[in-house]
């Protein structure tokens, strides 16, 4: 590190007089500074299915996780899980694209309610009735005409004053099964179906999921 000598002039009671200023050059360096990986992180994910059905006597019914994947995830599930050991979902939107490929209009409906509650052979009517259900019809034209129908709630919905969100906390095993934490636990129902619940029915449905999804537990291994 080189060493600087400035000449310095001054003037005292009229008498020029000269010192010496000595000054060092600082060495200035850069450092790029990095934030650690966060001990959280909630992101949104998206996962996504294709059904294809045919039945003679429908209805015909899926459920599709609310609180949890279901192995449905998508692949940045897996990715996610690299990272973190624990993850919660705090809300769920769902949306049903339905194709209709027989001659017969069809029935489609959605509402959250217990992922046994098709145990019980309910009828369609059971299912369009429930709270918060939706429902819309197609024509049949085989293959040409479609249609959409979209639901989102939250965790602290669908479990009302029950909320314990922390009871459905799933690691990278359950986030890959199909078999729920609870048998009866809060799942989205969709149901398929003729008008008169006996004619044929020929459809194909793509299914798209988001979840707003917090992990933790950051795993350090």
């Amino acid at each position: 590190m080189a060493a600087l000598t400035v000449m310095a002039v001054t003037r005292r009671n009229g008498t020029r007089v000269s010192r010496k200023k000595r000054t060092r050059r600082k060495r200035r360096t850069r450092s790029t500074l990095y934030k650690p990986l966060p001990q959280t992180m909630k992101i949104l994910l998206k996962g996504r299915t294709y059904e294809t059905g045919t039945g003679v006597s429908p209805p015909i019914y899926y459920p599709y996780g609310i609180l949890e994947f279901l192995n449905r995830g998508g692949s940045f599930t897996d990715t996610m899980f690299t990272l973190y050991k624990w993850a919660v979902i705090q809300h769920c939107k769902i949306t049903v694209r339905l194709v209709n490929l027989g001659t017969e209009p069809l029935l489609a409906a959605i509402a959250p309610l217990p992922f046994d509650w098709t145990t019980g052979s309910p009828t369609m009517s059971e299912l369009i009735d429930c709270p918060r259900s939706t429902k819309k019809t197609t024509g049949g034209n085989q293959g040409s005409d479609k249609t959409i129908l979209t639901r989102s709630i939250s965790s602290r919905e669908v479990l009302g004053k029950a909320y314990q969100i922390a009871r459905y906390q799933m690691n990278a095993a359950q986030a890959a099964s199909t078999t729920p934490i609870f048998p009866n636990e809060p799942a989205w129902i969709v149901g398929i179906s003729s008008f008169n619940s006996s004619t044929a029915i020929s459809y194909r449905m793509e299914v798209e999921f988001e979840w707003h999804v917090d992990f933790y537990n950051l795993d350090s291994i």
